[in-house]
């Protein structure tokens, strides 16, 4: 419709067989116009496509390597021995040198909890003298307990 307008508007004194022709005339090249447009439009989202197609595989060696890498990290690390006994395939620390590691991490933490517990945080002398307790309740910048 507004071919035709612009037509009547540009062109008022054409008979009906000049106006159907110049009406066929600009809707080929409005068709055309229209087709080069869909061409262009279709060619520039294959071009898209082809490059987010390129990045997933960029990506996805990426992450392939970086998956191989960390298996070959974590094959490493299974295959030594444990430091303490010798074992071989312990992946550092055999399963009886590692509870006997955490258990002991755990009483220490008890042995410093329990001394902290029992301390008197309000004497300064008493904060003073037990490295544990100044661990536990570091004094304020002001030197005040």
């Amino acid at each position: 419709m507004r071919i035709v307008a612009e037509i009547d508007r540009e062109l008022p004194g054409l008979s009906d067989c000049e106006r159907r022709q110049v009406l066929e005339d600009r809707l080929r090249k409005q068709a055309a116009v229209e087709a080069q447009d869909f061409v262009r439009r279709h060619e520039q989202a294959a071009a898209e496509r082809g490059r987010r197609d390129a990045a997933r595989a960029v990506a996805r060696e990426r992450a392939e390597r970086e998956r191989a890498a960390t298996a070959d990290a974590e094959a490493a690390r299974h295959a030594l021995p444990c430091e303490d006994c010798g074992l071989s395939q312990a992946a550092g620390f055999c399963p009886a040198r590692t509870s006997w590691r955490r258990t002991d991490s755990l009483v220490q933490e008890a042995v410093a909890l329990a001394v902290a517990v029992r301390a008197d945080i309000t004497n300064p002398t008493a904060v003073e003298e037990d490295p544990a307790v100044r661990e536990r309740h570091p004094r304020p910048a002001g030197g005040d307990v």
